[in-house]
C-alpha cells in the first residue's frame, strides 16, 4: 500500500514537471519579433495635409502604464533601496481591478485633452491583455480625438504568463500610440534591440515608431514615438537602442528633415543636461527623494554634460516637476525616488518655446504628481527656425 502512495506522488510530481516544461517550450517556441521598418496603418487621416511653418505648435508624452498605476500601486518587477540601507519591493503585476484601469486611462486621456497639443505620444497602451483586465486603451484614446489622426506600433505581444504566481501578468497585447491634428503621410515601426535571455518574455519587443508630415516650406517633419527598455541593469540594450535610434536620426538629418523624438527613454534626461546644469547632488527634486538611484536608471548625460546623441540634435526635457516614481513603493512626497526619464529630442532646425512637466492631481486622493501613471506628462511647445 505504501508503495502505490509512493508511485501515485511520483506520477502526479511527474506530470506536474512535465506540464511545466511543456508550457515553457510552448511560451519560448510562441516567442516572435514584429518585422523590422512595418508600415502601419493610418487611422482617420485628416484633410488637413501641410503643416505652416510659420506658427507654433505642441506636442505632449505621456506613458500611462496601462492604466494601473494608481498612486498606491507598486510593481511586482521594481526594487529599491532607501538611503539607510532598507531594500523595497513592489508587488502587483496587474491592476487591481477594472474600474482602477477605467479610471486611471480616462482621466489620462482627459489630462491630455484639456492641453489641446497638436500632437500626442502615448506608451504602454493597452489593447487586449489580462494585466488591464481587456480594457481597449487604444479605442478610449482614439475616441477622446476623433478628430485626430492615428497610429499604434505593437510593442509587447505575449501567450498567457502565470507569474508572478501571487498576482499572473496573463497574456498582452499593447503598445505606443501616436496622434496629431494633420495629416500622416507615412508610419513606419523601427524594431530596437531587445535581451536575448529569459527577460525577453517580460520586457516590450521594444521599437520606435517616425511619423511623417508634409510642411508648407516642402520639407518634412518627422515625429518618433519611442519607449526605451527599463530593466536592463548597465544599460548593455539601452546603448544598442540609442545606437540604432541614432543611425535613423543620422539619416533623416542628412536629408534636412525637422525631428522631434518624443517618449519614454527610461534615462534620467535632466541631471548634467547642459540645458539646465543639475547635477545628481544639486537635483532639483532632491526633496522628493528618500531611496539610492534604482540599479535600472542610466544617467543620458556624462558629468562633463556630453551625452551620446548624434551631433545635430539636442535633448530637451523639464525641470519643474519629475516625470516618473519609484514603483518599488507607494507614492508619497518625500518616499522613493523621481526623476525625468520622460522628454524629447529635437533636430537643431526646430526652437523650443517651452517644456514642462504636468502634475496630475487625482479626486480621490488629495496628493499631486502621479495621479494616473507612476509618469506624468511632458508638453513641450516649438516652433520651426
Amino acid at each position: 500500500m505504501k508503495k502505490k502512495i509512493l508511485k501515485s506522488i511520483g506520477l502526479f510530481f511527474s506530470l506536474i514537471i512535465l506540464v511545466i516544461v511543456a508550457y515553457v517550450i510552448f511560451v519560448f517556441s510562441s516567442y516572435y519579433r514584429i518585422e523590422d521598418k512595418q508600415i502601419l496603418e493610418i487611422e482617420n487621416n485628416q484633410s488637413y495635409a501641410v503643416i505652416d511653418i510659420n506658427e507654433e505648435y505642441t506636442i505632449s508624452t505621456y506613458n500611462i502604464g496601462f492604466g494601473a498605476h494608481s498612486q498606491d500601486y507598486t510593481f511586482f518587477m521594481d526594487s529599491g533601496e532607501t538611503k539607510e540601507g532598507k531594500e523595497t519591493k513592489g508587488k502587483w503585476s496587474k491592476a487591481r481591478s477594472k474600474e482602477v484601469v477605467q479610471f486611471n486611462t480616462s482621466n489620462a486621456i482627459q489630462t491630455i485633452v484639456d492641453l489641446d497639443p497638436d500632437f500626442c505620444l502615448f506608451q504602454e497602451v493597452d489593447t487586449y491583455s489580462t494585466r488591464s483586465y481587456f480594457v481597449d486603451q487604444y479605442q478610449m484614446i482614439k475616441n477622446s480625438f476623433n478628430t485626430y489622426t492615428s497610429t499604434f506600433g505593437v510593442n509587447f505581444h505575449s501567450v498567457y504568463l502565470p507569474y508572478p504566481l501571487h498576482d499572473m501578468h496573463g497574456r498582452v497585447n499593447a503598445g505606443i500610440a501616436t496622434l496629431s491634428r494633420y495629416k500622416i503621410e507615412s508610419s513606419t515601426r523601427y524594431s530596437l534591440t531587445v535581451a536575448e535571455d529569459f527577460s525577453k518574455l517580460f520586457d516590450l519587443d521594444r521599437c520606435f515608431v517616425a511619423n511623417e508630415f508634409q510642411l508648407s516650406n516642402n520639407n518634412k517633419l518627422i515625429i518618433v514615438n519611442i519607449h526605451m527598455s527599463a530593466y536592463d541593469e548597465g544599460g548593455v540594450i539601452r546603448e544598442k537602442q540609442l545606437n540604432e535610434l541614432n543611425s535613423y536620426l543620422d539619416e533623416v538629418k542628412q536629408k534636412g528633415y525637422y525631428v522631434i523624438v518624443g517618449g519614454d527613454f527610461n534615462h534620467d534626461l535632466l541631471i548634467n543636461n547642459p540645458l539646465h546644469n543639475y547635477s545628481e547632488t544639486t537635483n532639483p527634486f532632491i526633496d522628493y527623494i528618500s531611496h539610492k538611484k534604482p540599479v535600472w536608471l542610466q544617467m543620458f548625460f556624462n558629468e562633463d554634460n556630453t551625452c551620446a546623441i548624434t551631433e545635430g540634435y539636442q535633448v530637451i526635457c523639464s525641470s519643474n516637476a519629475p516625470t516618473s516614481r519609484d514603483i518599488s513603493v507607494e507614492w508619497e512626497i518625500g518616499e522613493g525616488y523621481v526623476t525625468s526619464i520622460d522628454g524629447f529630442i529635437i533636430s537643431n532646425n526646430i526652437e523650443v518655446v517651452s517644456c514642462d512637466t504636468i502634475v496630475t492631481k487625482s479626486g480621490n486622493k488629495d496628493l499631486e504628481h502621479f495621479a494616473f501613471s507612476d509618469h506624468d506628462p511632458v508638453l513641450l511647445k516649438f516652433k520651426f527656425k
